[in-house]
């Protein structure tokens, strides 16, 4: 049976142990690898053949998304699972565009865990229950997610003012702009996101790295 090069990225050492300890148990040989963050997590990738990376969201130094999105350019072969506490649905549409092919919760059962891992590496995907209805819902006919990501420079500079809890009337003073124009580009940021709501936005931006980029 081929011996499987598992990384698992999660700054939490005892999260990463107990997971090892638990797919030890599972019906395949693994090879560990760990990372305490997203940096590390591709130091590793570039200098091991990785065929599975367990990836946690919210990490220092480089989060998951960013992470992600480098292991995807460097390392076209390497399958990734995202396991994390977070289950935003413009959080889901954002990772399944940038070409995560397995979704979790920490929270899963362990023989979830065994099932994603072995269906990751036989037939490349695998989302929870959640996740799945999450990109039924915010799928076009054609196949492509509604959320592109695509925001305008003005999109950006008025998400960056919402991040930031301003209102339409103060970001509209700051950007001399209307506040009719300001909200007109509101709904076409949370469009472009799949976000419910500003609240949403704001995690989402918060998480994926886009906030500290404008």
């Amino acid at each position: 049976m081929k011996t499987i090069a598992l990384l698992i990225a999660d700054d939490h050492p005892i999260f990463r142990k107990a997971v090892v300890r638990l797919i030890s148990l599972f019906d395949r040989n693994f090879k560990f690898f760990e990372a305490g963050n997203g940096l590390e997590a591709l130091q590793i990738v570039e200098k091991e053949k990785i065929d599975l990376i367990l990836l946690d969201i919210q990490m220092p130094k480089m989060n998951g998304i960013e992470c992600l999105r480098e292991v995807k350019q460097r390392s076209a072969d390497t399958k990734v699972i995202v396991l994390t506490e977070f289950d935003e649905p413009s959080l889901i549409v954002l990772l399944a565009q940038i070409g995560a092919e397995g979704f979790l919760l920490k929270e899963c059962d362990p023989k979830e865990l065994e099932t994603a891992i072995n269906a990751v590496l036989t037939i490349g995907h695998y989302y929870n229950s959640t996740a799945e209805e999450t990109l039924k819902k915010h799928t076009l006919k054609n196949g492509s997610p509604i959320a592109n990501f695509e925001l305008t420079a003005r999109e950006l500079d008025v998400a960056r003012l919402l991040v930031k809890g301003l209102n339409s009337d103060d970001i509209g003073i700051d950007l001399s702009l209307s506040a009719q124009t300001v909200n007109s580009n509101r709904k076409s940021i949370l469009k472009k996101t799949s976000c419910a709501n500003t609240a949403a936005l704001t995690r989402l931006m918060l998480l994926s790295g886009i906030y500290r980029k404008i």
